[in-house]
């Protein structure tokens, strides 16, 4: 027997089986996630609300959104959504529209697998939150717009004023 048909014969179906082996292994692990489920809970002002929307963000990487609005003339239901994260530890960015306001929140976390996590939100703003006229890290200010964006409230070009 040569060394090719010795290859061929022998060595080259356990190489394969072991290449094959290694990919599964990484492809299982790489679906490690945390499974967790968000809950919102509002005050006072839980009439007031029109819209919610959260971002979870993971090592600046938005991972997972929601959002819900309330039908005209009603309150909005309850703000529960499940994720599943690539990460224990992130951030929720949460906008809330109270119609005539909007209030700006951050919340870091910590996940664990099948746990829920109950973010309240407060009535007023903390004095460390960011007004919603304030833009959060990394985002344009609304005084300073970028060349080809217009400053807030004015129409984009080609918009009807």
């Amino acid at each position: 027997m040569s060394r090719y048909d010795l290859f061929r014969k022998r060595l080259a179906p356990i190489a394969f089986f072991l290449a094959i082996g290694l990919i599964a292994r990484d492809s299982c692990q790489k679906d490690q996630r945390t499974h967790t489920t968000v809950e919102l809970a509002f005050g006072a002002q839980k009439p007031r609300v029109r819209a919610v929307d959260v971002n979870v963000v993971i090592k600046d990487v938005t991972v997972a959104t929601f959002h819900r609005v309330a039908l005209p003339g009603g309150s909005i239901g309850p703000c529960r959504f499940q994720a599943s994260l690539p990460a224990d530890d992130g951030e929720l960015r949460i906008d809330v529209d109270l119609g005539d306001t909007h209030q700006r929140l951050t919340r870091a976390f910590h996940a664990i697998e099948g746990a829920s996590m109950l973010v309240t939100i407060p009535d007023e703003p903390r004095a460390d939150e960011p007004r919603a006229d304030e833009p959060r890290a990394g985002e344009p200010r609304a005084d300073k717009p970028h060349a080809d964006e217009p400053r807030a409230g004015e129409p984009r070009a080609g918009e009807p004023r």
